[in-house]
């Protein structure tokens, strides 16, 4: 998928069912490059929702080094969901399970999350996953 086309992913039938399986799954989960990191969460969630693994060709990074150079050959945490997801939408649009891009620590970095209700989202943090307002989020990708 390029950066010109549209997302072409359908949701499950019982997509709800997974997103919530998924999510209890992490709630404990320890943050780890390759594993659990922004990107590998939207990407297990998006997975859960439409049956499709967007980061399929990335797995099996290990470590922040790792990462991060296969983050700065895909333009960044943004560039990455919007080849696999198809161009941002407007942030009104907003339903469970889509993918946001927020504001990441102090180094001006951004992280990937999802939408986890209509005023919440959610980010992989130290342990388990941390919640945010949805008004942080500076961009949205629908997924299906």
């Amino acid at each position: 998928m390029t950066d010109q086309q549209p997302s072409t992913l359908q949701r499950l039938p019982n997509w709800r069912l997974h997103f919530d399986q998924l999510l209890c799954s992490r709630l404990q989960t320890n943050f780890a490059w390759g594993v659990f990191d922004c990107c590998l969460f939207a990407a297990d969630v998006v997975q859960a929702v439409t049956g499709i693994d967007p980061a399929a060709p990335y797995r099996g990074y290990r470590g922040a080094r790792q990462g991060m150079r296969l983050l700065r050959s895909a333009g960044g945490v943004g560039a990455f969901a919007t080849r696999a997801l198809g161009f941002p939408v407007r942030m009104d649009l907003a339903r469970v399970g889509d993918v946001v891009l927020v504001p990441a620590g102090r180094r001006g970095r951004d992280a990937l999350g999802v939408v986890i209700s209509s005023t919440e989202l959610a980010v992989p943090g130290g342990v388990g996953l941390k919640c945010a307002p949805l008004w942080m989020a500076r961009h949205l990708w629908a997924v299906g």
